[in-house]
């Protein structure tokens, strides 16, 4: 969560959108904003069509489906956003009725700086992805009553919490499989989901490299 927070823009291609929340030190924006993750296991059946794309790539390894999946994602919500990386985004309550938010004057506003467009945003992950995110939302206001309201906007797509790809390593030293002395870490490396998980990561393998350099 990102108290007085703004959503912005992480894009590094013109017609892929991707954003991220964040927080000013002095948090006096009046919005607060939170990602929703839902996570992807490489067995999902969606997932095979990628899978299959990327074998057939120049780099030729189904792996890297992960990657497609994500950059479609990002190119499908620059489409619903308009070009110009304006941000879809959609009413929570209408996402949980599965109905396109239209612009009225009483639409909610965004700290999004470059523009919002109100779309549809139900449908844009596969059945499965949306249908987790849903029952999440629910569960949230179950524990938190009122944190469902058409004030609140979700914003599309952060596909980018965790790598799409993770390295290899060994359960037991933490080192890259193959190549001693090097330890994946954190989100670039597939194995966090965010600052507390990249932290204690981080913990994990920085005892793992002490172990290794410690003299026996």
């Amino acid at each position: 969560m990102c108290p007085g927070g703004q959503v912005v823009c992480t894009s590094v291609e013109e017609d892929e959108l991707c954003v991220n929340g964040m927080s000013f030190s002095k948090r006096q924006s009046k919005w607060a904003n939170s990602a929703l993750v839902a996570s992807v296991d490489p067995r999902e059946s969606f997932l095979g069509e990628y899978m299959e794309e990327a074998k057939r790539s120049a780099h030729g390894h189904e792996a890297l489906g992960g990657v497609l999946f994500q950059r479609a994602m990002e190119r499908e919500a620059a489409i619903r956003g308009g070009g110009a990386f304006k941000c879809p985004v959609q009413r929570v309550t209408d996402f949980l009725d599965k109905k396109s938010s239209v612009a009225s004057v009483d639409f909610p506003t965004s700290s999004y700086r470059l523009g919002v467009t109100p779309a549809s945003l139900h449908d844009i992950y596969p059945d499965a992805l949306s249908a987790a995110i849903a029952t999440a939302l629910e569960e949230f206001d179950r524990r938190l009553p009122g944190f469902l309201t058409p004030e609140a906007l979700l914003h599309g797509v952060e596909t980018r919490t965790s790598s799409a790809v993770r390295i290899s390593r060994d359960p037991g030293s933490l080192q890259c499989e193959g190549v001693s002395g090097l330890f994946p870490c954190g989100e670039g490396a597939g194995y966090a989901g965010g600052i507390v998980s990249s932290a204690v990561d981080g913990v994990r393998v920085a005892a793992a490299v002490l172990g290794a350099s410690m003299p026996s």
